[in-house]
């Protein structure tokens, strides 16, 4: 949603982009039990770097929290609630059934304190019971941050401490500090600065930036800098911010829809690519089927087309719902539009 009020499909785009680009850094995961690495042709980049859709996630959420609390009508209460029921619903339905998947002996033990206390996405020194889910509690303390310097200090004083932070984190080596003290803020810093600088920056457009960040971000796997990364994660959600496509038009339609199922093609691809490896082992076993080398490259995008489609699923389930309900429970009253992603 931009700052008028009207729908950004760049960022959805961008989400969409986030989220795939993880997914497929993790493919290998649906494909190592039945196909040697040598079959494997992965496409170049997205194999090593896939992960850094997690700093570019982190840079619209930088973005995105800017625009919830310029809004006028904006109360830490509300923003507080509407957060509540964003992330957890799904992040819990994630959860039961990584409960199951312990139960199935295809996922490690976890004690059942840790495993509790990671439900609660409070930070912890330690990995979470879920491994991915080591990045909600990242979101969940800058959103604590947004609402705590926000309403006194404006989001400027949010960019200040956003840098400070990050550069303590960078100097002292990004010490426990409830991820507070974390070089990590640097990339929600990139999306705030985008956000003040829009202004200015809609006047290049959507290609400058997207091709420049593209070639910094490509630049820096080679020649590493400090907050390189972040730098050109910067540059390229000016991009898809300026970026004008049309939802409605079918080239881009599926890139809307699996921004919108961002948030569950990140927590449930792992999930997806574990048991559909696990049905189709079943299906050769039983069916006495030795697959072919060429079929790897294929069952990869098929189980990403599977993940897809079941986020579209839980999106419409569970998050869209979830999202309606928050956005009811923290302005009561009519509501005249459908929930989005960006709520």
């Amino acid at each position: 949603m931009g700052v008028d009020g009207s729908k950004n499909e760049g960022l959805q785009a961008a989400r969409a982009i986030a989220a795939l680009s993880v997914a497929y850094f993790h493919s290998y995961i649906a494909v190592r039990a039945f196909f040697p690495e040598s079959a494997w042709a992965p496409i170049p980049g997205l194999k090593e770097w896939g992960f850094l859709g997690v700093n570019l996630f982190f840079a619209i959420s930088g973005y995105v929290i800017c625009m919830v609390v310029s809004k006028p009508h904006f109360t830490v209460r509300s923003f507080v609630i509407k957060r509540v029921f964003r992330l957890y619903p799904m992040y819990w339905v994630t959860m039961a059934i990584v409960v199951g998947l312990i139960a199935w002996g295809k996922y490690r033990v976890e004690p059942v304190s840790h495993f509790l206390y990671s439900m609660t996405l409070m930070p912890q020194p330690n990995a979470p019971a879920y491994d991915f889910s080591w990045t909600l509690e990242r979101e969940m303390v800058f959103y604590a941050l947004a609402a705590i310097v926000v309403p006194t200090f404006g989001i400027a004083g949010l960019a200040a401490s956003l840098c400070a932070l990050a550069l303590a984190g960078w100097l002292l080596n990004n010490p426990w500090s409830f991820h507070l003290v974390s070089t990590t803020q640097a990339d929600f810093l990139a999306g705030v600065l985008v956000f003040m600088a829009q202004p200015v920056l809609r006047r290049l457009g959507a290609a400058l930036p997207l091709i420049t960040g593209g070639a910094l971000l490509f630049f820096t796997r080679t020649h590493d800098f400090p907050f390189s990364v972040t730098i050109a994660m910067g540059i390229i959600v000016c991009g898809f911010v300026n970026l004008r496509i049309s939802a409605s038009r079918a080239p881009f339609r599926w890139l809307f829809d699996v921004g919108n199922a961002s948030y569950s093609v990140y927590l449930l691809h792992y999930i997806i690519f574990v048991l559909t490896a696990i049905g189709l082992q079943w299906i050769c076993v039983k069916m006495g089927l030795t697959l072919p080398v060429w079929a790897c490259e294929p069952w990869r995008f098929a189980v990403l087309a599977i993940c897809c489609l079941i986020s579209f699923g839980t999106w419409h389930l569970i998050e869209r719902p979830m999202i309606a309900l928050g956005n009811q429970v923290a302005d009561p009253g009519p509501r005249l539009r459908p929930a989005r992603a960006e709520d």
